[in-house]
């Protein structure tokens, strides 16, 4: 039976070692060894119970070993297990019980002891807590180190929810209020559910893309939506009501508003009919998940859940080891997760020398951050020039004016002096770094023969922006060096956290969250991350040294025995 949370404690067990009996039946079933197995021999654990002291108080019942249910999960989805067979694993499985230091004769615990567990697992940030541990483990036995390569890169998540239309969303969130209502104070409903309301919400909303009468449910269901809220605000009802009737509260009035007359109408994309959508930061696409956000990746991908970045290790003579694992909303870009990720790589000691990203990462304004706070040289391509010059290599763009940055003043090609210096203001991309603003005027550029080949404004004037001087010096310099074919080589690295990702999304189930809400998202990707780590290392042959290169096909050999040159890289091909 599961017993309450409040109702545990922890009772450390300190010094934990494995029965004899049970490391002797281990190695005579398992000579060669499993990953579990390995857990025990190589980390001695991945936790101890005192790393888990303050998840607990300090009176009520004995609760189980933190650090041994912190192992199965770590176990349960390196294996792909759910609770069920996860606590059955616990049961039946030697190597599970070596890992572990349990007796053979040790029955376990109830399965639904998981689902507690990750609860408390989900709490503030705990999973980046228990990630801390595992890699001081992993570092404490020198098998990740401080100032390697790192790579960076990110990838989709689905939400654990439905896709749905904007009409079925509501009326779903109707009839999970109701739901919700029902088993906190049933009694509320006398008043206000009728067989029309039981016909409508009786069981979960199925409706397709192209309902009957799709106008006349759009507003049937928006007002019962508003007769409910109403109903449980003047029984004082809302404010013990949980998150069910909240998440009903925000979707009518992200979906619905009130016209001239007072009437409830329909939101449309069309500003023009009425106060338009919410941007999809802000737009709830379920009721049971809330912090779910919409977002589309070029036209291609579209998805309704969050966004997972992976970093690793890349050093050519050691093991890639996931050192960071953040869960966003799907609509957070990618350039804002750089600076969480410094910091706690720096919190757990594992700041790369190198940081490879793709061109989503390089904010200006971050890696100068990267590189003054932490002495992290961030390597990626920095977004094109947008200027129309520049796109058509044509005429007089940014780089052809002369910025004296002592004087606050620009000079034109045509030896024309600027008039304003403005800024700097912030621009509205998130990658994009401040821009100070430098102005030509009309009695400047009106009269000026080549006035068509720098600007074609209906003014007839010139402005000019560019980042402060630090960030000016360091654009300039970053796009000079990666045009260099020594650091497209050293960039080629970065192309391997593709597989990573690919590891993570198809071998072990990442593109689909198993819980809802993204703290318990969360709670898998890290949970995953070691997993993956373990999975590694363990397959690693006792000299810790990287695993031999695959061996030449045919066609090389033969390439190599007529001494005919041939790419030692697939990485090297587009150099």
């Amino acid at each position: 039976m599961q017993l309450s949370r409040c109702s545990l404690s922890l009772r450390p067990r300190s010094g934990e070692q494995v029965p004899s009996l049970t490391a002797q039946v281990a190695r005579a079933s398992n000579p060669s060894g499993t990953t579990a197995i390995w857990v025990r021999d190589r980390l001695d654990g991945l936790w101890h119970d005192e790393d888990f002291a303050d998840w607990y108080p300090r009176d009520g019942r004995p609760g189980l070993s933190p650090a041994q249910l912190a192992t199965v999960c770590v176990l349960q989805f390196l294996l792909g297990l759910s609770d069920r067979q996860a606590a059955e694993a616990v049961r039946c499985r030697i190597d599970f019980k070596y890992a572990m230091a349990m007796e053979l004769d040790d029955p376990g615990f109830h399965h639904s002891v998981l689902a507690d567990f990750r609860d408390r697992l989900a709490e503030g940030d705990r999973p980046d807590r228990l990630l801390d541990l595992a890699l001081a483990r992993l570092k404490e036995a020198g098998l990740v180190r401080e100032r390697t390569t790192q790579r960076t890169d990110s990838t989709h998540v689905l939400a654990a929810l439905r896709d749905v239309t904007r009409l079925e969303l509501i009326t779903e969130a109707v009839r999970a209020a109701l739901e919700e209502v029902a088993g906190i104070a049933g009694h509320l409903l006398d008043e206000l559910v009728d067989e029309d309301w039981a016909r409508r919400y009786g069981r979960p909303v199925r409706l397709g893309k192209n309902p009957t009468k799709p106008k006349t449910r759009i507003l049937a269901t928006g007002n019962d939506a508003v007769r409910l809220l109403e109903h449980l605000y003047r029984h004082g009802a809302h404010r013990t009501c949980g998150p069910r009737v909240q998440a009903l509260r925000q979707i009518v009035v992200q979906n619905y508003h009130r016209d001239a007359q007072g009437r409830l109408s329909w939101r449309t994309a069309e500003k023009e009919d009425g106060p338009g959508l919410p941007p999809s930061s802000r737009a709830i696409v379920s009721p049971y998940d809330t912090s779910a956000r919409y977002a589309r990746h070029g036209h291609i991908i579209s998805w309704k859940g969050f966004s997972a970045h992976l970093t690793e290790t890349c050093a050519p003579d050691g093991p890639n080891v996931i050192t960071d694992v953040a869960t966003t909303a799907a609509t957070t870009h990618d350039s804002k997760v750089l600076p969480g990720i410094h910091t706690r790589l720096h919190r757990r000691g594992l700041l790369p020398g190198e940081h490879l990203v793709d061109s989503g990462y390089t904010s200006l304004p971050h890696l100068e951050q990267a590189a003054r706070e932490h002495q992290v040289t961030v390597t990626g391509p920095l977004p094109a020039n947008p200027t129309r010059q520049h796109r058509k290599n044509e005429g007089f763009g940014r780089d052809s004016f002369h910025i004296d940055f002592d004087r606050q003043q620009v000079t034109c090609p045509q030896g024309h002096v600027s008039r304003g210096w403005h800024g700097p203001y912030p621009t509205s991309s998130p990658t994009a770094a401040p821009l100070i603003v430098a102005r030509f005027t009309r009695s400047q550029c009106h009269p000026c023969p080549v006035r068509t080949q720098c600007t074609h404004s209906t003014e007839g004037t010139r402005t000019v922006g560019f980042p402060p001087r630090e960030l000016s010096d360091l654009q300039l310099r970053l796009r000079t060096e990666q045009q260099t074919p020594e650091w497209k080589t050293r960039y080629a690295v970065r192309s391997g956290v593709e597989g990573t990702v690919n590891e993570f999304a198809h071998g072990h189930g990442m593109r689909r969250c198993r819980y809802r809400g993204q703290n318990k998202a969360h709670v898998q990707h890290v949970l995953t991350a070691i997993a993956v780590n373990i999975e590694r290392l363990s397959r690693l042959p006792p000299t810790e040294q990287a695993p031999p290169p695959r061996r030449p096909t045919a066609l090389q050999d033969y390439l190599d025995q007529h001494k005919i040159p041939r790419p030692t890289s697939w990485r090297t091909l587009g150099t």
